[in-house]
């Protein structure tokens, strides 16, 4: 009983530390989400109108594809790692039936997806730790541009993102979406993936009933393309870190009060069985007197 009640005091020091991470969290991811959900909603109006205008647009067959996952440091946060991993291996499983499909590699984020690819037998070209509990633009660059880069090379014809969408404190949704080439099904995917699902009703709407026809571009297509769309490529990234960060810390909460309330649980039914047995021992030690007493009388 002491050992559980000096575990439940760790398991609750645990759930308020991942509460008051988790709250910070959220708001940082749910505050980038409605500017990301403008800047791609707007981009895929660019798409429709001005397609094969930049590199970023065009489409391409899968052949060789470069995967970004962003995985936590540490476990203690229920089936998060699980099921991450477990759609990380669909989704290389489903790779193999495609026709043009060549090859797989991965940027990797995190300590636990570093352990887990290389078990898979998965390339890993480079490995990041996890940018904190609150990442800022800067943290991510290194990671954005070497995906873009490799791509800009034509090493890979596509980059995907794989990481762990918030959906709410109780919910969390592993996510595969593509990150480049921006292409017109590609885009709807991740605008989709950016938004809560209480949005995205609403949004299809609004794209659905809005009309472009024509951009005009000041000061030129080209200069204004090449300034947007590497930065909505970072922002796509930095907003997946800010989601698996939220995810992370809302499910370690999560875990951890479950946690506390199943000691409390133990300690309530060895309290039970304690008073009994301690009982069931009292009762016996005054049958013993009582029956030595009438024995010497």
């Amino acid at each position: 009983m002491k050992a559980i009640k000096a575990t439940r005091q760790v398991t609750k020091a645990m759930e308020l530390v991942a509460a008051s991470k988790m709250r910070r969290a959220v708001q940082n991811a749910v505050k980038l989400r409605r500017y990301a959900f403008t800047a791609w909603r707007i981009l895929e109006k660019l798409a429709d109108v001005h397609p094969d205008v930049h590199p970023y647009l065009k489409e391409q067959e899968p052949r060789k594809i470069l995967a970004v996952i962003v995985t936590p440091d540490r476990g203690l946060c229920g089936n998060l790692n699980a099921q991450l991993l477990r759609t990380t291996t669909q989704y290389v499983n489903g790779l193999k039936d495609l026709k043009t499909f060549a090859s797989v590699d991965f940027i990797v984020v995190g300590k636990k997806g570093q352990q887990f690819l290389p078990r898979m037998k998965q390339n890993v070209i480079a490995a990041f730790p996890s940018p904190g509990s609150y990442p800022t633009l800067k943290d991510v660059l290194p990671i954005a541009r070497m995906a873009t880069e490799s791509f800009l090379a034509g090493t890979y014809d596509h980059v995907v993102l794989i990481y762990t969408d918030f959906i709410s404190a109780i919910a969390q949704e592993a996510t595969v979406k593509v990150l480049l080439p921006f292409s017109k099904t590609g885009l709807k995917e991740m605008l989709g993936s950016l938004l809560p699902r209480r949005y995205k009703r609403e949004s299809d709407k609004e794209l659905s009933t809005e009309d472009v026809h024509e951009f005009i571009f000041e000061p030129s297509q080209d200069e204004i393309l090449k300034t947007i769309l590497p930065q909505l490529t970072e922002l796509q990234v930095y907003q997946a870190i800010l989601e698996a960060g939220a995810s992370e810390h809302s499910a370690r909460m999560v875990a951890m009060r479950n946690a506390s309330d199943s000691a409390s649980d133990i300690i309530d039914e060895l309290t039970i069985v304690y008073n009994q047995t301690r009982q069931a021992n009292i009762t016996a030690e005054l049958s013993e007197l009582t029956a030595a007493k009438a024995a010497l009388e």
